[in-house]
C-alpha cells in the first residue's frame, strides 16, 4: 500500500510508503535503525513536518552512513508540502485501478517465480513423481549435461555419448539426436502414432511434446502425455548407463526397457496408457 500526501495525517512518516513510494526504511536504512518504535507507529507526516519534528527522533551517535543518509533525505524531505484540508489517499500498488483486491494479492505472491509450461502435461498425467520432476528439470535445463557442466567448468564429455556428433545438450539429448529420434519413431509407431515422432528439424523437446500433445484427442492425450515422460526417461537412464557404467550405446536395449516399465506403469494404474493403446488404430 502506497500513499499520496494531503494533509499529512492518516500517514505514518517512518511507516508508510509516502515518500515516492518508498518508506524512509529503504531509502535511510541506518537512519531508521535510530528512531524508538514507539514513535515509528505514532508519527504522522504533518506531525514529523512541523518545525521539522523528525529530526528530533533520531536517537544515538550519528555515524558517517547516517550523516550521509541525513543529508540527503533533508533534501527529499524539503521538497514535500501538506495541503490542509484534503486527505491522504492511500493506494494498493499492485492494481491498476489502486484498490486492493484478493486477485491481485494472489498474484503478487506469484511475481518473479518461475513458470513452468508443460506443468499439466507433466503434474496431471499419470506418471511416477520422479519422473515428473525430471521433465520440471527438463523443461528448465537443469539437467547436469555436458553443456551445464562446461558452463561451470566441471568435467564433462567432449561428445555425446549416444550419437557421438555433438557437445551434449537435453534437447539434443531427448530429440534432435538420431538415437533418439530412432527411438520416438519405433515407441510410437507401436501405438500407432510414428507420424507424431520428432523429425531432423525438431529442435525444442518441450515445444515437440505440446505440438503433439495438442494433436490427438482429449480421449487418448493422457496416455500420450504419459508414455512420453516414460520414453524421455527411459532416454536419460540409458544414456547415465553409458556415461557412468561404461555401457555402450544400445537402441534394442533401451526399447526393451521402455517395454518393461511401459508394462509395469500399465499394471500400477497408468489407465491412459491402456486407453492409449486400445486407440492405436485411432492415429493423430
Amino acid at each position: 500500500m502506497a500513499s499520496k500526501i494531503g494533509d499529512g495525517n492518516t500517514t505514518l512518516f517512518w511507516r508508510d510508503r509516502w515518500l515516492h513510494g518508498h518508506r524512509i526504511e529503504e531509502l535511510a536504512p541506518h537512519i531508521f535503525t535510530m528512531i524508538p518504535k514507539r514513535t515509528t507507529n505514532r508519527r504522522t507526516v504533518a506531525d514529523a513536518l512541523l518545525n521539522s519534528r523528525w529530526v528530533h527522533d533520531l536517537q544515538g551517535i550519528f555515524s558517517w552512513q547516517v550523516l550521509q543518509e541525513f543529508l540527503l533525505l533533508s533534501v527529499v524531505i524539503s521538497s514535500v508540502t501538506v495541503q490542509s484540508g484534503v486527505p491522504d489517499r492511500h493506494f494498493w500498488r499492485l492494481s491498476a485501478s489502486g484498490q486492493y483486491s484478493a486477485k491481485s494479492a494472489y498474484d503478487a505472491t506469484f511475481q518473479g517465480s518461475i513458470l513452468f509450461d508443460a506443468w499439466e502435461r507433466s503434474w496431471k498425467t499419470w506418471a511416477p513423481p520422479k519422473c515428473s520432476f525430471f521433465l520440471w528439470l527438463v523443461a528448465h535445463n537443469r539437467c547436469w549435461t555436458a553443456d551445464r557442466l562446461a558452463k561451470r567448468n566441471l568435467p564433462h564429455l567432449s561428445l555425446y555419448l549416444l550419437c557421438e556428433q555433438e557437445e551434449e545438450n537435453i534437447n539434443h539429448l531427448l530429440v534432435k539426436c538420431v538415437f533418439a529420434r530412432q527411438f520416438w519413431f519405433i515407441l510410437l509407431q507401436r501405438v500407432g502414432l510414428a507420424t507424431l515422432a520428432p523429425q531432423p528439424s525438431t529442435s525444442s523437446f518441450d515445444e515437440w511434446w505440446r505440438q503433439v500433445s495438442s494433436s490427438v484427442s482429449s480421449t487418448i492425450q493422457k496416455g500420450l502425455n504419459s508414455l512420453i515422460i516414460l520414453g524421455a526417461w527411459t532416454i536419460w537412464k540409458h544414456r547415465n548407463e553409458c556415461v557412468f557404467n561404461g555401457k555402450s550405446p544400445h537402441l534394442p536395449t533401451a526399447l526393451v526397457m521402455v517395454g518393461d516399465d511401459l508394462w509395469r506403469w500399465n499394471v500400477a494404474g497408468a489407465r491412459g496408457l491402456a486407453l492409449l493403446t486400445a486407440h492405436d488404430q485411432e492415429g493423430p
